[in-house]
């Protein structure tokens, strides 16, 4: 099996769009939360299934995620828009919402979460990877702004040695107490929660907080949810 990319991760709550796990890198291996290599640690029955996230570019369909079982690259595409069951009566399902944005979507049904959230961001460095947040279907997670075409724009970028996570609303963001502006940047993974306002206080539509903590690291084996 080729080596992985390093990842990073952290959980994000958004009061609309609801929690997800947020996982940055571009070569992903799915396993149970007490696996310390796994990338996007889970917590229920998963039994044996292990399962690899592949960022692969394409000539005519741009970058997209392969889902590949332990086998690794010699294994077929599982294929995305599709549950793949996992352990007793849970399963994922992988969607790439935008062509524009090479971020990916992981559904969990059944026993399965991470960390508490029901979805993971698969997150590719760079601006290739935004994660969108919206009304429209090419969003990741819901966000209601003054209008319909309204969003919020996630990145993390490689930047100087680390990660950096950016933060983009032309509508206006800021942390309990600033300023409002329309960008916010911090490094990735966050080492304490950080909270942060979006859209402009003064305006009709309902205040909305996104939140960001870092991931927990697991000691104990919870066993089946």
């Amino acid at each position: 099996m080729e080596s992985r990319s390093h990842s990073s991760r952290a959980q994000l709550a958004l009061d609309e769009g609801g929690e997800a796990m947020l996982v940055v890198g571009t070569n992903l291996r799915l396993g149970h939360a007490t696996d310390a290599g796994a990338d996007i640690p889970l917590w229920g029955d998963l039994g044996e299934h292990v399962l690899e996230f592949t960022l692969e570019e394409s000539f005519h369909g741009g970058a997209r995620w392969c889902i590949r079982g332990p086998g690794g690259p010699g294994d077929p595409d599982l294929g995305q828009d599709e549950e793949i069951p996992i352990g007793s009566g849970g399963g994922v399902r992988l969607t790439q919402p935008g062509t524009a944005s090479a971020a990916g979507v992981l559904e969990l049904s059944g026993s399965l979460d991470a960390e508490g959230a029901r979805r993971v961001l698969l997150v590719p460095p760079g601006a290739g990877g935004s994660v969108r947040m919206g009304c429209t279907p090419d969003c990741h997670l819901l966000w209601k702004g003054m209008t319909p075409e309204s969003h919020v724009e996630l990145t993390v970028e490689e930047e100087e040695g680390g990660l950096t996570l950016h933060l983009r609303c032309a509508e206006g963001l800021r942390v309990p107490g600033g300023e409002l502006e329309t960008h916010w940047a911090g490094p990735f993974p966050p080492s304490e929660r950080v909270e942060i306002h979006l859209g402009d206080p003064d305006s009709t539509a309902s205040p909305c907080a996104l939140c960001l903590s870092p991931g927990s690291h697991p000691t104990i084996d919870r066993g089946p949810a």
